[in-house]
């Protein structure tokens, strides 16, 4: 499989799939090319009462399901805290070395096993303004992580979710791209990353050889874009849109 013609019709398919019917049979086919048995993409979310527009499909054994509703599992998930660490795809067993595990996520991964969930490959997902996701793919048997199933494991759960996303789009009527994020201007940006470092608008000003006057038109301009009334939740809203990151902060 890999880069070849298998990969290739998955992707263009999920482009064309129309619902989460033809994704999950998609995912069913594909799953077994690369090792596995079982899959789940899902977005980080409680899944016990999800939001509408979140993903979820998954084919995994409906005993595990159940354990990890009733055990609010899915709250501490190993794999879904590994997933924050890195951007690619990523071994089951390699987890210890990303996080440091507690004994709740020990027994996670743990009781998981017998439900044919010994080892796994995750693809995070992380689109700004919208939930965390992953793509999992789990089995049995050990898996040898190349270069080649690496890669394509990474392009499946991308495009997976990708077609996830444009399916709740469609459906809900979600804006997505330039029409949901607010244009802010560079100087904005600057100043909402000092305001999230609790500095005042003449503190910003000397920082950035602005009046505190031109300071406080930025920001309350950002919050009109916005839509918000408050400080701290214009800086909630642009963490959240990919506006700005904690990095920012450390460099203010």
């Amino acid at each position: 499989m890999y880069i070849g013609p298998q990969l290739s019709e998955f992707i263009g398919n999920c482009r064309m799939a129309e619902d989460e019917f033809a994704l999950k049979a998609l995912l069913c086919d594909i799953t077994p090319s690369i090792g596995c048995e079982q899959f789940a993409l899902v977005s980080h979310v409680d899944l016990v009462g999800p939001p509408r527009e979140a993903t979820i499909i998954m084919n995994y054994h409906e005993g595990w399901v159940e354990r990890s509703l009733l055990s609010n599992y899915y709250i501490d998930d190993p794999v879904h805290a590994a997933s924050t660490r890195t951007v690619t795809a990523f071994l089951w067993s390699l987890i210890p070395s990303m996080i440091s595990l507690t004994q709740r996520q020990l027994r996670i991964l743990d009781e998981a096993r017998p439900f044919g969930l010994v080892e796994g490959l995750t693809v995070p997902v992380h689109s700004p303004g919208e939930y965390r996701g992953t793509c999992s793919f789990g089995g049995r048997g050990p898996i040898e992580l190349t270069a080649q199933l690496l890669g394509a494991v990474q392009v499946i759960g991308m495009f997976a979710f990708e077609a996830a996303r444009r399916i709740q789009c469609k459906r809900w009527g979600l804006a997505t791209g330039d029409d949901r994020v607010p244009t802010l201007t560079p100087r904005q940006l600057d100043c909402i990353a000092l305001v999230a470092c609790g500095k005042t608008d003449r503190e910003i000003g000397i920082i950035l050889d602005l009046s505190h006057h031109t300071v406080r038109d930025y920001v309350e301009d950002a919050m009109r874009r916005y839509d918000v009334f408050k400080r701290t939740e214009l800086v909630a809203r642009c963490l959240f849109d990919g506006q700005i990151c904690y990095r920012s902060f450390c460099r203010s």
